[in-house]
């Protein structure tokens, strides 16, 4: 045995933090994963998830070769196939298919939101440009946070994390960072510490709430309330900073007229608070000053997620909390540092259709008059992912429709391919990553050589373009890197908001060019004995990466009045149905979430429940008004012994 050496590089899951990491190896092995102290922000520790990397590596549903298929489709059974075969099957069902019906007749269906920040643009997203193929947009996650970010702020940046340590206020709303952004919480408690106020709007009480100063167990979907009894509070109170907007808001007084439909009593009704709680909140963040805002990706996800988001992101604005250190709004942090466009070859712009990633189970369901014929999935899992599980695996078990997996392991979606293609983690390729949760960019290591066969994004796609014809060849990965230079660094851009970062217009915008003011829309045929079902992330998962062998709880969790109300007990096997679907799981009782709010995991891999049915069975396939985003948490359903 040779001496283990220490390699670094960084994490490219789909987490905000993007940790450097200490990877030991021996004999080619990776061996150990821990943390490397190359970024000053991730602080010299890891997530255990992380540390658990080399069992994903080398783990038995690990794809080692190309696969075909030889059973039905869902059974998981395949042969071994050469690359060579692989691609050629792939390259002739996409010749005949634009041959039979155009390029609209592909599907990209490329996720990648684990991937590092060039193969998550490689060039087989490149390839699929080329010839035309339609686009599954990431409706998933982040698109309704991202377009109503751009709605009232346009393209100005989000405000540094780090920034927190000087504020006397945190309002951290939809946002969970003890899970996801794990290095933001004890930031958090250092403000604490030093004298700051930390407040969590959640249905739940996570561990980010349970260590707030106040906690507001909101409704889900009623977050735009929340937000327009604040801001009308703020104007009776005279806490509107009227020099603030006047140079740097427009759309203040029909945002205010909005509002002031919404009293602190009519607002605390709706959204399930207490009046005092609601108030307090409102009276602290509009006298505290610096105050940072906190925005997740959890208030987005129903149907009035858009006008939630955009309600919320008004108040720092009325407010006037900006300008000082430890003041602003932080959301998804960009650098801009990395364009993978840059890499990629020359070639005509095209037309492309467009259709919604999370709406598969309805464009491509049997009989659908869509055009597609090929179905391309590159770093998703659609199948455990996506609502409405039951019309997802429908459409994914057509025999008329060719699909291609190119994957790590064999997952829930991958038993459905015709074609397997298995694919490099980021530990064993070049490339860059640029967080989402600071200014630090990095390169991304190949510690070990490809395990298996498995090639890259880049690989695989520039293989589809040579078999189409195209002389491509793959730039370097510094091309797509501002100053070609990888790091490890952090990127000095312009964040201190309203200073020297600003909407493109100069201006905060808080109504919509098309949608107006925010609007609260109550879910309709809601019965009075239902539970809303939301669906979290979990520390054991990052959306199903790590789901192949370990796994949060499939139970479903409920507080113990709902629980009491259905002469429930702690650890009983349920039903739990709604006119979509059903299924059996165990209830977990527990006062960690809010009355009429039932809680299940996402991510969790379909063989972890007694019938092989999971929570997005029970979620729907609607889009919120704004962008067409999902709607998990407008899941309502009842509950019931098995």
């Amino acid at each position: 045995m040779t001496t283990p050496e220490i390699r670094h590089t960084i994490c490219t899951l789909d987490c905000p933090d993007a940790c450097s990491l200490a990877v030991t190896i021996t004999d080619g092995r990776i061996v150990g994963v821990d943390a490397s102290p190359l970024n000053e922000y991730t602080d010299n520790w890891i997530c255990a998830k992380v540390k658990r990397t080399a069992e994903r590596l080398y783990g038995p549903r690990r794809v080692m070769t190309p696969l075909v298929r030889v059973g039905q489709k869902g059974d998981g059974a395949f042969r071994p196939a050469t690359w060579e075969e692989a691609l050629g099957l792939i390259a002739e069902r996409f010749r005949n298919s634009i041959a039979s019906r155009g390029p609209d007749s592909i599907v990209a269906f490329t996720y990648n939101s684990s991937a590092a920040s060039i193969e998550r643009n490689s060039l087989t997203e490149a390839f699929f440009a080329a010839i035309g193929a339609t686009v599954a947009d990431h409706t998933i996650c982040a698109a309704i946070t991202t377009a109503n970010w751009a709605s009232v702020y346009d393209d100005m940046a989000s405000a540094d994390p780090r920034d927190v340590l000087r504020s006397r206020l945190v309002v951290v709303w939809g946002a969970n960072p003890t899970v996801s952004n794990t290095h933001l919480a004890p930031l958090l408690q250092q403000a604490r510490r030093a004298g700051a106020k930390i407040v969590a709007v959640d249905p739940r009480r996570t561990a980010t709430a349970s260590r707030a100063d106040l906690h507001l167990a909101v409704r889900p979907g009623t977050d735009v309330v929340l937000a327009y009894a604040i801001a009308n509070h703020w104007a009776q109170a005279g806490y509107i900073d009227d020099d603030f907007v006047a140079t740097n808001a427009e759309g203040v007084a029909e945002f205010l007229a909005a509002a002031s439909a919404w009293s602190i009593d009519a607002a605390a009704a709706v959204c399930g608070v207490p009046a005092d709680d609601l108030r307090t909140l409102a009276e602290w963040w509009g006298t505290t000053k610096p105050s940072m805002l906190r925005i997740g990706w959890g208030l987005e996800r129903n149907h009035n997620g858009g006008s939630g988001f955009r309600a919320v992101l008004a108040l720092p604005v009325l407010g006037g909390h900006f300008g000082q250190p430890g003041a602003g709004t932080i959301g998804a942090v960009s650098t801009n540092a990395i364009d993978p466009a840059k890499r990629w070859p020359s070639f005509p712009t095209l037309t492309r259709r467009h259709v919604a990633m999370h709406q598969i189970g309805t464009w491509l369901a049997p009989g659908a008059d869509d055009p597609c014929q090929v179905l391309f999935i590159q770093g998703s899992n659609p199948v455990v992912m996506c609502p409405d599980t039951t019309a997802v695996t429908a459409a994914l078990s057509r025999d008329d429709v060719f699909t291609v997996v190119h994957d790590h392991v064999l997952t829930d979606t991958a038993r459905y391919a015709d074609v397997v293609l298995p694919a490099t983690t980021s530990f064993e390729l070049t490339d860059a990553r640029s967080s989402y949760g600071s200014y630090f960019l990095s390169a991304v290591e190949p510690v070990i050589a490809p395990v298996g066969e498995s090639r890259s994004n880049d690989q695989v796609g520039l293989a589809m373009a040579r078999a189409h014809g195209f002389d491509w060849q793959a730039a370097d990965v510094a091309t797509a890197v501002a100053d070609a230079d990888l790091g490890p660094r952090v990127v000095e851009v312009a964040r201190r908001q309203f200073v020297d970062t600003f909407p493109r217009s100069g201006r905060a915008r808080l109504v919509d060019a098309v949608h107006g003011v925010p609007s609260y829309v109550p879910l309709a045929g809601r019965e009075a004995s239902a539970l809303t079902l939301i669906s979290p992330a979990s520390s054991k998962l990052v959306n199903s990466v790590f789901g192949e062998f370990q796994s949060p709880s499939a139970a479903i969790m409920l507080h113990p009045d709902d629980a009491a109300t259905r002469t429930l007990v702690d650890g009983q096997s349920v039903r739990v149905f709604n006119a979509q679907g059903s299924i059996t799981t165990t209830v977990v009782i527990s006062s960690e979430t809010r009355p009429g709010v039932a809680v299940m995991n996402k991510g969790v891999w379909l063989e972890r429940y007694p019938e092989g049915r999971g929570v997005n069975t029970l979620t729907p396939a609607t889009g919120d008004p704004t962008i067409n985003g999902a709607c998990f948490n407008d899941a309502i359903v009842q509950v019931e012994p098995a």
